[in-house]
């Protein structure tokens, strides 16, 4: 288990080895959700930054307009998998 330090000002370093295993990367955005306020559990996600993700795609002559549509359309479907499972959980 990786663990980091609250310094004064609420700043905390992400581990390398999470931000590692989850691709963060400068840029990306994280999203706080308490899951039990009793227990201190929280839920962290990570959003990846579109714009970096979007540029670097262009620079690849194989992608399509379809390809980016069905990226897009797989990252909605997974959203609202998750959505309806932690409103599930609720």
């Amino acid at each position: 288990m990786a663990t980091s330090t609250v310094s004064k000002k609420g700043l905390t370093t992400i581990p390398s080895k999470i931000r590692q295993l989850l691709k963060i990367k400068t840029g990306d955005k994280l999203e706080w959700q308490v899951v039990r306020e009793d227990e201190g559990v929280l839920q962290i996600r990570v959003l990846q930054d579109p714009y970096t993700f979007l540029r670097g795609k262009r620079k690849d002559p194989n992608t399509t307009y379809e390809k980016v549509e069905h990226l897009a359309d797989s990252v909605i479907e997974r959203e609202a998998r998750r959505e309806r499972s932690a409103n599930n959980r609720s």
